[in-house]
């Protein structure tokens, strides 16, 4: 009798707790629909008038810490967690965003998440060389605001870039960025968890997780063996070679998106002692302090909650802000171009070429093949069960996972000049919204078939291309300008490349791989019609002109090199002729790497925690 009343207990408990599971997936599955549906109607702020938002007319002391971190981004969350492990430092990171949230842990939701909170809102000024199919001849540029910073929302992809990339850093005179000093901080931040990969150029007990994801696209296996057709192989591109083809790797974690908070910050937060996270906390000045002439900086102002407060540190102020976030602290502090300065009666503490540098990688996003597979899109039920099983697009990122790397000009000569991807996204995030397009474009992109069509991204990795981002006032509240510049080299180098890559992805159509799956393109590009009858390269370059978009990558608007007169930071990040104040993060990038910027800031990231440890003796 009583072993009949312990089953029929267990069978009871058992109920309830698959009840009671049941019921909470449900919950989750309304929240994501909810969060979706947020996105959707989320309109993107215009400049920062609601963080600026002061109630209060005292100004509060924030206490006296180490070091203060500006910006728990892609950099700034990994260069914290390295500096906490000297337990006798106390450390203050600020961050102008909220905390991730389950929604964000998502890896497919960050199509979503560009339209949401954790996107600072950022557009360019206006272009007449690109960008001539967006609303008034703008791109967007999506920016992370949140503990992660962009590593948020853009696309997670792990590609360092070329080793050629960190010899030309050391050729410009930067001692110790040079390729064989820089891939151990590679090695040390990763956690590789692929079956396949290049022994000695990857980690396998970092912090940071590193993975493929599953199963692929259905039109996978028809680009690769096209490409395999072509000559290419297939390569680890973050390993001995770069050329080639192959899946992505992503920064993933079984089935969760991985970034810079949940890697290197979310783990340590509750236990740290030594470390103060704040959030919501909006950077609007750099406090300096003038000894007979040398300008250090002592600490920053920022602003919570409507209230004003300063924060100071005895060693050093870090701005890890992103090379949008930074530069713009910089010029509002007085620190930038002098006759910019001036000109908006911003005092002037050093005269550098802040935001002179902008480089970013330009994508064109207008290349769309239809093929007579299709994908099984499923509902939203049914992609968070396979998603909870680390299987389908909700556990990819961008659903995109073919990437190869060619030398246009010999496509198998190291380092390569182009960079393409395939994007398989049965979604119904609007295309409109997400490239800021015009009424035109708007239209040809409802034509396309997300279950049948797909996309290759073809973005020139070396841009000779420069823009700027400049202050639009002395107020904090103001958005800044940005200018990208993109395709406005002297010679049209910039646009001939992506040409070229378009060509070599059209050449693939002709292969038996992708005849067999009726690969054709569709892709339109209506205001260049007129100019097909006369020049199929004059077509080419106007679609190329109108559907250029950003792919989270700007760089180099706070330089490292050894000159005022063209750098902003020296070797060691520290900022010409300012003491106590260092610039860690993209913006820092003396030259672009070829492939995506976040492996390559997060070893930046980890180098200079070393450099710091080491000059106070903490290494």
């Amino acid at each position: 009798m009583k072993y009949f009343q312990s089953l029929i207990l267990l069978v009871a408990l058992w109920y309830c707790k698959a009840n009671f599971v049941q019921d909470e997936f449900a919950d989750f599955v309304d929240y994501v629909n909810d969060y979706i549906n947020y996105t959707t109607y989320y309109t993107l702020p215009t400049n920062n008038s609601i963080l600026v938002n002061v109630n209060d007319s005292e100004t509060y002391d924030y206490g006296t810490f180490d070091f203060i971190v500006v910006g728990a981004g892609t950099a700034g969350t990994l260069l914290t967690r390295r500096l906490t492990e000297v337990t006798g430092w106390k450390i203050l990171l600020l961050e102008a965003g909220n905390d991730g949230n389950n929604f964000t842990n998502i890896p497919f939701m960050n199509l979503y998440t560009r339209n949401s909170e954790y996107n600072w809102g950022f557009t360019t000024v206006p272009q007449n060389k690109s960008c001539l199919g967006m609303v008034d001849q703008k791109c967007v540029y999506p920016t992370g605001k949140g503990l992660g910073g962009t590593s948020i929302i853009a696309d997670s992809v792990y590609a360092r870039g070329n080793k050629a990339d960190f010899n030309s850093w050391s050729d410009l005179g930067l001692d110790g960025w040079s390729y064989d000093d820089i891939l151990p901080y590679f090695i040390k931040t990763e956690k590789i968890d692929m079956n396949s990969y290049d022994a000695g150029y990857h980690g396998t007990d970092g912090l940071l997780c590193i993975n493929y994801t599953y199963p692929n696209p259905v039109t996978y296996d028809a680009f690769l063996n096209a490409n395999l057709l072509s000559g290419l192989s297939t390569v680890d591109y973050n390993g001995k070679n770069q050329i080639g083809i192959g899946k992505f790797q992503w920064t993933l974690d079984f089935n969760k998106k991985v970034t810079g908070g949940s890697a290197f910050i979310a783990p340590i937060i509750k236990n740290t002692t030594n470390l103060n996270v704040t959030l919501n906390a909006y950077t609007t000045k750099i406090i300096f302090s003038d000894d007979n002439g040398t300008q250090t900086a002592t600490g920053v102002q920022f602003i919570k909650g409507g209230k004003l407060y300063n924060a100071y540190a005895s060693k050093e102020v870090i701005l890890s802000a992103g090379p949008i976030g930074s530069p713009q602290l910089l010029m509002l502090s007085g620190v930038g171009p002098q006759e910019d300065l001036e000109n908006l009666n911003i005092t002037v503490v050093k005269d550098l070429p802040v935001g002179k540098n902008l480089t970013d990688h330009p994508v064109f996003v207008g290349l769309y093949i239809r093929s007579n597979l299709t994908t099984d899109a499923g509902n939203v039920t049914y992609n968070l069960e396979q998603w909870m099983k680390g299987l389908g697009f909700f556990a990819t990122i961008f659903s995109a996972d073919n990437i190869g790397f060619i030398n246009t000009k010999n496509e198998s000569v190291e380092p390569p000049n182009v960079e393409f991807l395939t994007i398989n996204p049965p979604t119904s995030v609007p295309a409109a919204t997400f490239y800021n397009l015009n009424e035109t474009y708007t239209e040809v992109f409802t034509t396309y078939n997300t279950l049948t069509d797909f996309l290759v991204y073809c973005i020139n990795l070396e841009p000779k291309s420069r823009g700027w981002l400049k202050l639009n006032s002395r107020n904090p509240a103001e958005f800044p300008l940005i200018n990208p510049a993109y395709y406005t080299d002297s010679n049209d180098e910039d646009i001939q490349v992506v040409y070229e890559a378009i060509q070599y992805i059209l050449s693939l159509l002709d292969t038996e791989p992708l005849q067999a799956i009726n690969a054709t393109l569709v892709a339109q590009a209506p205001n260049c019609d007129y100019l097909k009858e006369e020049s199929e390269k004059d077509y080419w370059y106007c679609a190329i002109r109108s559907l250029t978009s950003t792919l989270y990558h700007p760089s180099g608007t706070t330089k490292m090199g050894n000159s005022t007169e063209d750098s902003v930071v020296d070797e060691t990040m520290k900022v010409h002729g300012i003491s106590g104040l260092r610039v860690v993060d993209a913006g820092s990038m003396p030259k672009l790497v070829r492939g995506h910027p976040l492996a390559a800031i997060w070893a930046m990231a980890e180098k200079t925690a070393d450099l710091i440890k080491n000059e106070y003796g903490e290494l």
